[in-house]
């Protein structure tokens, strides 16, 4: 027993980049999923990006814009409304809450005020979120004088005839009401100043399912085709590779096959991922297949140039399984796959673009919730992102290749 203990100890420290890689990478991944769940439970240190459009444009409406824009929980930019929905729509904001023409004179006569909140479809429940923050600060900035309009104005209809000291005196008793106060607070609440909300495009509400299934499909994708890639390393220990390189054909060539056969492989999984939920989870997918077969083309090779990049760069099959699980889990966690990335920090909302996970989820979101052409620069943006992602990670990997792997050979 203790020969074989031996043994296994000596083979575990033979290969010390494993052994380090198996070492570190519960401590890099604690802190990776740390960082991207622990901001979420802290919505005061994470701001979200909200335009504002000033119709009314006087005084009392540039004073309310000042107080949204002081808000610690906003990152706010002024526009025109026509500019906000486009860049709603081109997913570069989330939301813009617009102030219509005839907000002051709304506010002076105590009536419902014009203005809304329009958000991207894709945000629906970071908006909750949202609404509440933009109540607090709107009744903090207006609410308070809209109150004491109120009570003047059922003092008036209460009274009617009074003189003006007794109205005044009478005005401060009734502030000092708390019920009347909470009665005014809740009219305010449910019908003056009652934010009007509506996405921008209209859509069905499947939301967790896009999520889910492109969250997921774009993970396990990864893991299967770095295992694919990993079979370049198997083959080097079975002496199948040195075969192949006796025979007439060249490096390229037997990476190049096993490249096309592993983004064949994806495109087949993520074509049977997205078909179960469209005949299981009522996903539309047919009016929007030309999109959606671009996206699952190019995720594809992303994927696949991903997988073999790794299996390139290690030397064994222990490094490959500590170094791939390392990077998809970490890729997965800041690319969105495991959470919406509205919900993580916005530094980490930042550095998820560095991943296959964050343009291909939001690829799909642009298809099935921002309803996005394939002809959209938007959606084509995404396309051409996990192109260069493929193109990039595959070069790299032909080049390593021979160095790497047939050396070993």
């Amino acid at each position: 027993m203790f020969k074989i203990l031996q043994k296994e100890l000596k083979a575990l420290f033979k290969d010390r980049r494993a052994m380090m890689l198996g070492l570190l990478m519960p401590i890099i991944l604690i802190s990776i999923f740390s960082l991207a769940f622990g901001g979420m439970n802290k919505e005061s240190n994470r701001k979200t990006r909200l335009l504002v459009c000033d119709e009314d444009k006087t005084i009392f409406s540039q004073k309310l814009v000042a107080d949204i824009d002081s808000v610690k929980n906003f990152e706010t930019a002024t526009t025109t409304t026509d500019s906000a929905i486009d860049l709603i729509k081109n997913g570069k904001y989330p939301a813009a809450f617009i102030i219509h023409k005839g907000f002051t004179d709304s506010a002076n006569a105590v009536k419902p005020l014009p203005w809304e909140l329009k958000y991207d479809v894709a945000q629906s429940v970071e908006m909750q979120m949202m609404q509440q923050y933009l109540f607090q600060s709107l009744y903090a900035s207006i609410g308070k004088r809209m109150n004491e309009r109120m009570m003047l104005r059922n003092m008036q209809q209460q009274f009617a005839g009074m003189d003006s000291l007794s109205m005044m005196m009478a005005i401060g008793q009734m502030k000092k009401n708390v019920d009347a106060g909470a009665k005014n607070m809740q009219e305010l609440r449910e019908n003056i100043m009652r934010i009007k909300s509506e996405p921008i495009e209209k859509a069905p509400d499947n939301a967790g399912i896009v999520q889910a299934v492109a969250g997921t499909a774009v993970m396990m994708l990864l893991f299967s085709l770095t295992a694919m890639g990993g079979r370049l390393l198997e083959e080097k220990e079975n002496g199948t590779l040195k075969r192949l390189l006796y025979s007439p054909l060249t490096a390229s060539d037997i990476l190049g096959g096993k490249m096309l056969a592993s983004i064949l492989f994806a495109m087949i999984q993520l074509i049977i991922m997205f078909s179960f939920s469209s005949m299981v989870f009522g996903l539309v997918l047919v009016p929007k297949i030309a999109a959606v077969l671009l996206l699952i083309v190019v995720t594809a090779f992303a994927c696949s140039g991903f997988g073999m990049f790794l299996a390139s760069v290690v030397k064994s099959r222990d490094q490959l399984q500590s170094l791939s699980t390392l990077a998809i889990l970490s890729m997965s966690v800041i690319g969105g796959s495991m959470v919406p990335s509205f919900l993580m920090p916005s530094w980490m909302q930042t550095v998820g673009h560095a991943s296959i996970n964050y343009w291909s989820i939001q690829g799909f979101y642009d298809i099935f919730w921002r309803q996005l052409p394939i002809t959209d620069f938007v959606f084509l943006k995404k396309v051409l992102v996990l192109f260069l992602f493929g193109s990039v990670l595959s070069t790299m990997a032909f080049r390593l290749f021979r160095k790497n792997v047939t050396s070993m050979a």
